[in-house]
This record gives C-alpha cells, structure tokens and sequence, in this order.
C-alpha cells in the first residue's frame, strides 16, 4: 500500500507536470500569435496610410483634370456657338482649338506591394476589401484606357491642325521658349487659311470629337474622384479602429 501511494502521488507528480509544460507551450504560443498579428497589423496600417497619401494625391490630380477638360470643352465651344473667336490673333485661336491630353496615371505602387505580400484581402472590412480592389483594378484600368485613347486621338487632331501644306503656324508651346521663326505668309493670310479649316465640315468634326471625348473624360473622372473620396473615408475608418 506504501508502495502504490508513492506511485499515485509520482504519477499526479508527473501529470501535473505534463499539464504545466503544455500550459506553457499554449502560451507560448498565443503569445507568438499576438506578436504575429501584432507585426501584420502594424504592417497593414503601414500600407493604410500610404494609400491615404496615394488617393489624396489622385483627387488632387482629378480635380485639375476635370478643370482642364471642361476647359478645352468651352474653348472649342466657342467655334460653334459664335464668329467672335475669328477677332482674336492666330495664336489665339490655335489655344481655342487645340487638344490637351493629361498623362497622369492613377498610381498603385501600394496596393501592388499589398498583393505581394498576400495580404490584399485582410485590410479591414469585406467593404473596405471590396473598395479596395475595385479602385484598383476595375476603376483603375478603365482610367488609364480612356487617359491612353485621349492622348492617342489627341495626338492624331494635332497632326491635322499643324502637320498640313495649307498654312504654316506655331503649334501650342508649353513652357518652353516660344518659335521665332519667320513664316512665307503673313499673319492675316495664315490666320484665314486657318479659320478656313476650322469652318470645314472635317475641322468641325474633330472639334467635335473632341468635345465628346473630353466630356466622357470629365464623367469618368468625376466618378472616380467620388470612388476615391469613398475609399478614403472608409480607410480612415479602418485605421481610427485599429
């Protein structure tokens, strides 16, 4: 009897020991998860506030583009709602008529690094997560299309307004020095030439185009600013409940 009440008191001896070093061990453990979720979450609110920064950089930059359309849209107008525009200098007019493309592309360097590092679906909410990717890939190469298209059209106008035997003229300059050059022509006579073609059915037409491409430009803009504003919202959200 001795001898089996030191045996049970060893075995509970042992088993309690068991108990202890598995307790440890599932702490330690809940301990490294905490540490891990802890790193990941810092991680996550790292690429949060990127973004932030990213698309407020995008609403700035869609704010000066739909200022610039709507610009080009009224200037082009003028050709078909009036003769005033045939008082000004030919420089003038050449700004009137003249198609401006935006080579602003909306920036993702952020969300690719959150794809890459396979936390792209673990951002917050299943809305926040939605958003999130919507922006940037639906929202995002439906922009860049129509940013790639305006600046091919806008280049093929160019080349009918200022690549033609019928005048010579100034193409529109940016901020570098404006050409000096001497032309054959008078001024006068060049400007009529020109105005010529702007009257003609394909000068008008481009015109045209153009005004439709620079509205829908304005419609797809206007929706993505309110896209990204929604997203900003939704990702300070995030970051106040962290």
């Amino acid at each position: 009897m001795l001898t089996e009440n030191k045996f049970s008191k060893y075995l509970i001896y042992a088993v309690g020991e068991i108990i202890l070093v598995v307790i440890g061990i599932l702490i330690a453990l809940q301990i490294n998860n905490w540490n891990e979720e802890r790193k990941e979450n810092a991680i996550i609110e790292t690429y949060l506030n990127s973004m932030l920064v990213d698309l407020n950089n995008d609403v700035n930059q869609f704010d000066g583009i739909i200022k610039n359309l709507d610009k080009q849209i009224k200037n082009n107008s003028l050709i078909f709602v009036s003769k005033e525009y045939q008082k000004k200098s030919l420089d003038s007019i050449v700004l009137i008529i003249t198609s401006y493309f935006t080579d602003y592309k909306i920036v993702d360097q952020t969300f690719q690094k959150i794809k890459n590092s396979g936390l792209s679906n673990q951002l917050g909410s299943k809305e926040l997560n939605d958003a999130i990717n919507d922006y940037y890939t639906v929202d995002l190469y439906r922009f860049n299309l129509f940013i790639d298209y305006d600046e091919e059209r806008s280049s093929e106008e160019d080349k009918f307004w200022f690549l033609t035997e019928e005048y010579e003229i100034n193409p529109p300059h940016g901020r570098g020095e404006k050409l000096t050059l001497p032309f054959a022509e008078n001024e006068e006579t060049r400007k009529q030439a020109f105005i010529k073609k702007i009257e003609s059915n394909l000068g008008r037409n481009n015109l045209r185009n153009n005004i439709t491409r620079k509205s829908l430009g304005i419609t797809i803009t206007k929706g993505l600013k309110s896209k990204a504003k929604i997203l900003t919202d939704l990702i300070s959200e995030e970051l106040n409940e962290k």
